[in-house]
């Protein structure tokens, strides 16, 4: 028999791939409930959701394992909603959506400037090579290096990041 430790999704789709070979396993789970960070829970007749939960479409096994039409996903505009000034605002690259250039452009947010060198995820990942893979790895100078300013880091990427990895420092 095998033992999986976690229940979220890695620990499920494992027990479903040894259950789909007629082999045994027990799964265990620390929580409450299944779901790992893909989890939301009721309280109090709100939604809250437990982590970042973007599904990837295109992941192999995703599609292998998940009903997508089940599921009943939903896609969203690409672009990102940023509380500034008091309020919430929609800022999106003018390239993908042209619809959202005006109210990107009159958006209170610090923008990129002009002359950032943008990298590739590879360049960028040999970058941050060794460091903690957190919102506290933004602390080092690699992001204002690329040309990014501070205030962008503080207000966009870090809680970006915090959220992706449950690290809210």
């Amino acid at each position: 028999m095998f033992v999986i430790v976690g229940a979220g999704l890695a620990g499920l789709g494992c027990a479903c791939e040894l259950n789909s070979r007629g082999l045994s396993c027990l799964l265990v789970e620390a929580s409450d409930g299944v779901g790992g960070r893909a989890r939301t829970d009721a309280v109090d007749g709100f939604l809250l959701d437990r982590g970042f939960q973007v599904l990837l479409t295109a992941y192999p096994e995703a599609k292998r394992l998940l009903d997508y039409t089940a599921l009943r996903l939903h896609s969203f505009e690409p672009g990102v909603l940023i509380r500034a000034g008091g309020g919430f605002h929609r800022v999106a690259d003018p390239w993908r959506l042209p619809s959202a250039m005006l109210r990107t452009l009159a958006a209170p947010v610090e923008r990129l400037p002009t002359n950032s060198r943008w990298e590739t995820t590879t360049q960028i990942g040999e970058r941050f090579r060794g460091r903690e893979a957190n919102s506290r790895a933004l602390h080092h100078p690699i992001l204002t290096q690329m040309g990014i300013f501070q205030a962008m880091i503080d207000t966009f990427f870090r809680p970006l990041l915090g959220g992706i990895f449950l690290s809210w420092t």
